[in-house]
């Protein structure tokens, strides 16, 4: 599976705040075995967002969104995902109810003085026709999934605690369920040579035969040594450690014959 992420919000886009949610997503994708193929940072308009979530409709069998499910009149993302998918916004009880539940905490703590569910909280309530509600456990913007045919939709808030506490107990055990268990392995080994072509030839060797993934990484001009990262893929960890091994044998043989 392979996958699409999208980090929405003004302030990411002007640099205003760093984002982290977008390395944190990729970081757990990769983990558990899916390729992440693109990243894109979107303004809170809604018809940038629908459109970008309607290019990639095709591109990916996953896209997750982060950011934008907020009370405030510039958080539109899932307007945008109805918007894009066709489907009618509709008001959800069940999240209704746990914004209720989310304010009435925060009033009883002190912490605002207004309990009551305006209009923007209420807002948080309507979600796409169709998709399934994910739990907030910190705060107060639920999030959703959205199957459409083989293609999977998750929105998830955008403050990096909520976001990580719903990837983890909601969309991960998701993901899981629905895609064949992937292991990697990784290794950076140091070669004694910075002749790019040469380990170009050597790494492009190494891919077409073994299958796994090589990358030269730059560390200055300098340097008389260059870093190789491998990466192999499989479904369990030995067949990955296995197949990572002998990709480095392979390379380190045909580099030693060069």
């Amino acid at each position: 599976m392979q996958s699409s992420v999208f980090g929405i919000g003004k302030e990411l886009i002007s640099a205003q705040i760093k984002d982290n949610n977008v390395y944190y997503m990729v970081k757990k994708l990769s983990e558990i075995g899916i390729e992440n193929r693109f990243v894109v940072f979107l303004d809170d308009d809604l018809n940038d967002i629908a459109q970008v979530v309607d290019y990639f409709i095709n591109k990916t069998q996953l896209i997750i969104t982060t950011g934008g499910l907020g009370p405030t009149f510039d958080d539109l993302t899932l307007q945008a995902l109805a918007l894009a998918v066709g489907e009618e916004l509709v008001l959800n009880k069940e999240c209704l109810s746990d914004i209720e539940f989310f304010y009435e905490k925060l009033y009883d703590a002190g912490k605002i003085t207004d309990k009551n569910l305006n209009v923007n909280r209420q807002k948080m309530a309507y979600v796409p026709k169709n998709s399934v509600l994910l739990k907030n456990k910190v705060g107060a913007a639920c999030g959703v999934y959205l199957k459409k045919n083989d293609l999977h939709i998750f929105c998830l808030p955008g403050v990096p605690n909520e976001m990580q506490a719903m990837f983890e107990d909601e969309v991960e055990p998701i993901l899981k369920s629905i895609i064949e268990p992937v292991f990697a392995q990784s290794q950076i080994i140091e070669c004694n040579i910075n002749d790019e072509s040469l380990l170009a030839f050597v790494s492009l060797a190494t891919v077409e035969k073994t299958g796994v993934y090589v990358k030269t990484l730059p560390i200055g001009f300098s340097s008389d040594t260059m870093h190789v990262r491998f990466t192999a893929k499989a479904p369990t960890k030995e067949e990955a450690k296995k197949k990572l091994e002998e990709a480095i044998a392979f390379f380190e043989n045909r580099l030693s014959r060069l």
